[in-house]
């Protein structure tokens, strides 16, 4: 009897060193971790399926690529258990990439999949991966700029690309903050519009007209566009386009993902009407189909961008709706937008010659955003210097314009095509020549009682905080 309990005892004595061992291995925590898993299995159901890199013929399974690139960018990646990094483009960019035999579980529409919803679900999640894969092909592109030359140069196409590498994005433009926040949402509904467009029996394509005075913003606003779509930039220089079937064929040797553009749309429509040769060439007709024809249909995703100095001279049947979905317009610089830019080139948020800038500017005086971003481009080291050159184009530009308008009321003219502000033009602003003297003359008169202010001061004009006295 004492041997029995004396075996009973070294065998609890035994069991106990090897469960504590195993928990002292594993921890209960993980013990538990792995009995509430087996728990869940039984309420949710795991789809196992083997995507081999090459098929039988020893190609590249084009699905593999896909699956791969869709587990990599999920951010539950970072908590796998192993991991491989590598240096990425940049050289401060690391990429973690899974290794071969790692799990990822995965989520859909916000949850995992319950057994009752294998075969329901399996389809979309699928179909999930391959849009999930296009998003960030989109992102990793290299956006190219295309142009069509000649016909007959070479035999290998009408389009030349490069590299497209304009620095321009959104948030670097200069725009009206409601403007540029609705554009960007109406560019980001049409990406994702595509059973949008397919419901309703339209072409999945955008247009848009920018309008306004060269100078305005108009290419850098096409350029940030392209950055922000990740999409190809195709530039139709109708010029080189000798007729309707060539415009045609340049059309069909685009791409999906792309901005077709046309710059100066109304200066070309205008050489047309005078141009005795014009029946031979492009034809108005062409155009138009170009813009919303049966040809524009062969290829989808792709946004147009027309380009022109005025809505004025571009003719109604070419602007409808339906041809140009959004109407843009580039004005020239007001007090605002000089702000703006002040603060992006000059790192100016305020300045003791504000004020002055803004009484000009509301005498009418103004300036392209290109003419007053040249000129504290070229003062950037002087802040002061740089608004004085301002103020002083913007009076210039004031007095030039009271000058063409003296000298088309003499004559009986009253249209001016040099002018660069359209507003200016008559029968659009209202403005007659004895209001602007009048303007000049109130600015005249107030830069005379400044003038008169600082005869009793010294003001030191690369330091607005520096008063002297006389």
């Amino acid at each position: 009897m004492f041997l029995a309990n004396l075996a009973l005892l070294i065998f609890s004595v035994v069991f106990l060193v090897v469960v504590f061992r195993i928990l002292s291995k594993t921890s209960l925590i993980h013990s538990l971790k792995k009995s509430w898993r087996f728990v869940e299995e039984k309420c949710y159901v795991y789809q196992f399926y083997r995507v081999p890199k090459f098929n039988d013929n020893m190609q590249e399974n084009q699905l593999y690529r896909k699956v791969y690139a869709y587990l990599n960018s999920l951010p539950c990646v970072e908590d796998s258990d192993f991991a491989n990094l590598f240096s990425g483009t940049k050289s401060t960019e690391i990429n973690l990439i899974l290794d071969e035999n790692q799990t990822i579980a995965d989520q859909f529409l916000g949850a995992r999949i319950r057994k009752n919803d294998k075969r329901r679900i399996l389809v979309p999640y699928l179909q999930s991966i391959h849009q999930a894969f296009d998003e960030i092909e989109q992102k990793r592109k290299e956006v190219r700029l295309f142009v069509n030359v000649e016909n007959g140069l070479r035999g290998d196409g009408r389009w030349r690309s490069t590299s497209f590498t304009h620095p321009a994005t959104m948030d670097t433009i200069v725009m009206d903050a409601d403007l540029k926040t609705r554009i960007k949402s109406d560019l980001e509904n049409f990406l994702k519009s595509r059973q949008y467009y397919h419901r309703l029996g339209r072409v999945w394509k955008r247009s848009y007209l920018l309008y306004g005075s060269a100078g305005t913003g108009k290419s850098t606003f096409v350029a940030a566009m392209a950055k922000f779509l990740s999409y190809d930039i195709y530039e139709v220089n109708l010029h080189k386009v000798q007729n309707d079937a060539d415009l045609k064929y340049l059309l069909l040797q685009t791409t999906k993902k792309s901005i077709l553009v046309v710059e100066d749309l109304d200066r070309y429509l205008d050489e047309k009407k005078s141009t005795a040769a014009a029946a031979a060439a492009l034809s108005l007709s062409g155009i138009l189909n170009f813009m919303d024809g049966i040809f524009s249909c062969c290829g989808e995703e792709r946004v147009m961008v027309f380009t022109a100095s005025s809505k004025e001279n571009i003719g109604a049947c070419v602007i409808r709706p339906g041809r140009i979905d959004v109407h843009i317009n580039f004005p020239l610089c007001d007090f605002t937008a000089f702000k703006s830019l002040a603060g992006s080139h000059l790192g100016l948020k305020d300045h003791k010659l504000f004020h002055q800038v803004e009484e000009i500017f509301q005498t009418g005086a103004t300036l392209s955003p290109a003419e007053i971003c040249e000129i504290m481009i070229s003062n950037r080291g002087s802040p002061s210097r740089a608004l004085k050159t301002v103020i002083t184009a913007l009076q210039g530009n004031l007095a030039g314009r009271i000058g063409r308008r003296l000298s088309g009321s003499g004559s009986g003219s009253g249209r001016y095509t040099e002018e660069t502000d359209e507003h200016a033009k008559e029968g659009q602003s209202g403005i007659h020549p004895m209001k602007e003297i009048k303007n000049l003359y109130g600015l005249l008169r107030a830069r005379s009682s400044r003038k008169a202010s600082l005869d009793k001061f010294d003001v030191d004009p690369e330091n607005s905080g520096s008063v002297h006295g006389a």
